[in-house]
């Protein structure tokens, strides 16, 4: 390659960064594609579905996935075998784009296996449905995972009924709210929710325990004549 055309990748490098930061400014999720290179080398995993390019030092989200936090359950499990995926060659981004954190968010190839569908198919992470290429193939991993009750979906972090019948206050992490909310057995919807301890999802004992822990009463719960008193 001659210094003429070095030059020139930099260029464009640099005019990348540039558009970059401007597509994180105005919040756009502008497509990038054309502004990294074919295949990147990884310098470290974060968690389970990020982690960062040895080249800009740039945070990369998988697309469509979404691993537990490393002090849930499964979060050191997903962390281990994202980065042994990882270290079996250099990273290849597909559809690429920035998020509002600034992250690059995009579907990730390693010697021509996606990724984020292997990461949900052995259960190391949860699917979110997002539009974009490889959703079919990731809700059909998610389907797999969880009919096999395969990593998070088993028992080991999943819960439809208390291990201590003592114990039976639910403290779900409400994602869409992004709250920490607590439903007694009386509660409208409590067998409907299920215990998802790789989501923060926990039981409690008593309703001081659950508050103590930063959890609040389920605005699903009222304040009805069945609804148990709080422990002073």
């Amino acid at each position: 390659m001659g210094a003429d055309n070095s030059a020139t990748i930099e260029v464009m490098k640099k005019i990348g960064v540039a558009v970059l930061t401007a597509a994180v400014i105005a919040g756009t999720g502008l497509a990038f594609k054309n502004f990294v290179d074919p295949y990147e080398t990884v310098f470290r995993v974060v968690d389970g579905d990020t982690f960062i390019l040895e080249n800009n030092k740039q945070a990369v989200r998988l697309f469509g996935i979404d691993a537990p936090e490393l002090v849930n359950c499964y979060g050191q499990e997903s962390l281990s075998r994202l980065s042994e995926l990882l270290e079996k060659g250099k990273v290849q981004l597909k559809e690429p784009v920035v998020d509002k954190f600034g992250r690059i968010v995009s579907l990730v190839y390693v010697n021509g296996r996606l990724i984020n569908e292997t990461m949900i198919k052995e259960g190391f992470a949860a699917y979110r449905s997002e539009p974009g290429s490889g959703k079919e193939a990731m809700k059909t991993a998610h389907e797999s995972a969880k009919s096999g009750k395969t990593g998070i979906y088993s028992p080991v972090c999943t819960d439809e009924v208390s291990p201590n019948p003592e114990c039976n206050i639910k403290g779900n992490h409400d994602l869409d709210r992004n709250e920490d909310l607590y439903l007694l057995p009386t509660c409208p919807y409590y067998h409907t929710v299920i215990i998802r301890r790789f989501e923060g999802d926990r039981w409690f004992c008593s309703e001081s325990e659950a508050q103590k822990a930063g959890f609040k009463l389920s605005p699903a719960c009222g304040l009805g004549t069945n609804r148990t008193p709080v422990e002073k």
